[in-house]
């Protein structure tokens, strides 16, 4: 008896130690993908709104792309951050539009309109700490990233053949014209 006690718990060590589960330390940080409907319960509806919501506002510039929805950003300036984590020169991970539609009140807004950053331009950010890895968010999707340079309005956002402007692509407007006249 003693003798398969011994080799059933032999047995289960070795059946452990072939698993293909990691421990929770050795997991990577990879980005898992959120559905659209539990990343916004609701857009910013004015600048204000934007600011209070965002617990970062930095100004940014690109430095390169490491996948489809993640760019490393270098930190120019910060204008706000209730973190306290963040200096100027460091480099920080800021997960981009993924290009689905957000739902608000139950209706869709186009994510068509978010334009990726650039490397080497700069950029202001709204931004907050992720809940799933070692990176940044937008606060605010297509909302919550402003060129710092001077662009016209038809350069801001991809329009993807949308005619008509919505009111967020109003305020979007609005915003961007807003961080000029400071």
């Amino acid at each position: 008896m003693k003798k398969w006690l011994a080799i059933g718990i032999a047995l289960s060590f070795i059946l452990n130690g072939c698993s293909t589960e990691k421990p929770e330390s050795s997991k990577s940080n990879r980005l898992e993908a959120v559905p659209a409907s539990q990343k916004y319960s609701q857009l910013a509806t004015s600048q204000a709104a934007l600011e209070k919501d965002s617990p970062i506002v930095v100004t940014v510039i690109k430095q390169n792309q490491e996948n489809e929805t993640l760019s490393t950003v270098s930190i120019k300036k910060i204008h706000k951050d209730t973190t306290q984590k963040l200096n100027i020169n460091d480099q920080i991970a800021v997960l981009e539009s993924d290009g689905t539609d957000v739902q608000l009140n139950g209706k869709p807004i186009p994510q068509d309109y978010y334009k990726k950053m650039e490397v080497g331009n700069s950029y202001r950010l709204y931004i907050r700490p992720s809940t799933s890895g070692n990176n940044y968010v937008l606060t605010n999707d297509f909302l919550s990233k402003y060129p710092t340079t001077k662009v016209a309005h038809e350069e801001l956002l991809n329009q993807n053949g949308q005619s008509g402007k919505s009111s967020y692509e109003e305020l979007y407007y609005t915003i961007y014209d807003n961080m000029y006249k400071k």
